[in-house]
This record gives structure tokens, sequence and C-alpha cells, in this order.
């Protein structure tokens, strides 16, 4: 744990009142404003789009933590230092996101709570919401882990968590129903951590019973992106290791 603060203080660029304000408060809740109020403006109902832009914002602060968490050693300087230790990566990686899971379930939780405040209705029970939106930042460490991998290969740190965020705005069902995504791109969602998650929250939204398998199905979907993801984090490390070594 000793690593994963020390890391989260040096490497994680935002941890200053106005950058961290901005990036964790300010912009999620702004988002989930727009968002929801364009909801409403069309007759869909806020209440959904506010639940899914606060679980999102959840799960964006892993997103781009962990993508910053290994980028930034690239941007200090100290790539090749930390590439050259005898650390384990793939563990020293994962260390890495436990700050920012916990920065995660802050911000969405600040989130909801403001923008329940703001539109005077709460969707869903502050209870529900906060067991829903430890499963969606901790689900989405796996689909964050493929970023890391791509911070070791790609120089510009943002790549990666930019087109990962779009993903889950589009595919996640946090902002757009997958009920009204294009037929082709349905199947597309279910590969995507949170899908399971707004699940939950339609059928409690719409006052339906929802199975504790899906939830398990949530998990099970986190824990297949791990895995791929651990792979393309070996193989990042070695492809950057060897470009150390000849440079």
């Amino acid at each position: 744990m000793r690593g994963a603060l020390l890391s989260y203080r040096a490497l994680f660029t935002w941890l200053n009142p106005l950058g961290y304000v901005s990036s964790r408060i300010v912009r999620p809740i702004g988002m989930a404003i727009a968002f929801t109020s364009l909801s409403s403006y069309y007759g869909e109902g806020g209440g959904r789009m506010l639940v899914g832009a606060s679980l999102l914002a959840g799960a964006g602060a892993v997103l781009y933590g962990m993508a910053l968490s290994v980028g930034n050693e690239r941007l200090f300087g100290t790539l090749d230092t930390w590439l050259a230790s005898p650390q384990h990566k793939l563990g020293a990686i994962v260390q890495r996101a436990v700050p920012h899971v916990a920065d995660g379930f802050i911000g969405g939780l600040c989130t909801y709570l403001i923008c329940c405040l703001l539109y005077g209705t709460m969707p869903i029970p502050l209870l529900l919401f906060s067991v829903l939106l430890v499963v969606a930042v901790v689900s989405s460490v796996g689909f964050s882990l493929s970023l890391a991998a791509v911070a070791l290969i790609i120089e510009d740190v943002f790549v990666g968590p930019n087109a990962a965020e779009l993903a889950l705005m589009i595919f996640s069902g946090t902002l757009v129903p997958q009920g009204r995504l294009p037929a082709g791109l349905r199947e597309v969602s279910e590969i995507f951590p949170l899908t399971r998650v707004m699940s939950i929250v339609d059928d409690q939204l719409a006052r339906r019973a929802w199975s504790s398998g899906t939830m398990l199905a949530e998990i099970g979907v986190a824990a297949v992106w791990f895995a791929v993801s651990s792979a393309l984090v070996s193989l990042a490390v070695r492809r950057a290791s060897a470009r150390t070594q000849v440079d």
C-alpha cells in the first residue's frame, strides 16, 4: 500500500487543488448535468442518465488514473529505471490502481449526491447506488489495465483513456441505453464493463426484481478483462524493455 500511495503522489499529475477539483469533481458533475438535462428535455426522464453518468464518473477516474500512473513514468524520465528494476511490473501496476479505485468511488458518490440535490430526486437508494458504484470501479480495473499496456507503447498518455472513456460512454449503457444502439453494436456492448451494472439500474428503475447472477456476470467480465489485459501488460513490458536496451 505504501508503494501505491507513493506512486499516487509522484505520478498523478492532477494531485493539486485545481487539477483534482476540475478533473474529479467539476468535470464529472458537469457531464452528469449536461446529459441528465438533455435526457429530460427529450422526454426520456433524467433518473437513468443521472445514475449512469455518476457510475461513469467513478469508472473514468480509474481509466485516467491507471494510464497516468504508468505513462507519467516516461514523462518524468523514470521509465527506464522502473523497467530495469526487479519489481514485478504487473503487481506494481495493480497496486497503483488502489488509490484510483478509492478516488473513483469518492468522485462517483459526490457526483450522484450533488446531482440528486440539484434535481431534487434520488433515482435509486443511496445504499444500492454505493454497492453498484463499488462493483463498477472494481470492474473497471481489468479494462483500465489494458490502458497501462498502451501507455508503455504510445507516448501520448491520453490517447488510451480518451478512447476508452468514449467507448464506455457508447457501449456500457451508462449514457446510451443498450437497446438504442444499432443492432450490430448491441452484441459488442456485452464485452464492456458496467453493461450489466446498468442492467440492474434499469430493473431497479422499472421496479423489477434483478438477479444476483447479473452482478456475478459483471464480475466475470471484469475477470476476463483482467486476464487479457495482464497478458497485454506482459507483452508491453517486454517490448518497452527491449526498446530501452536498444536505445
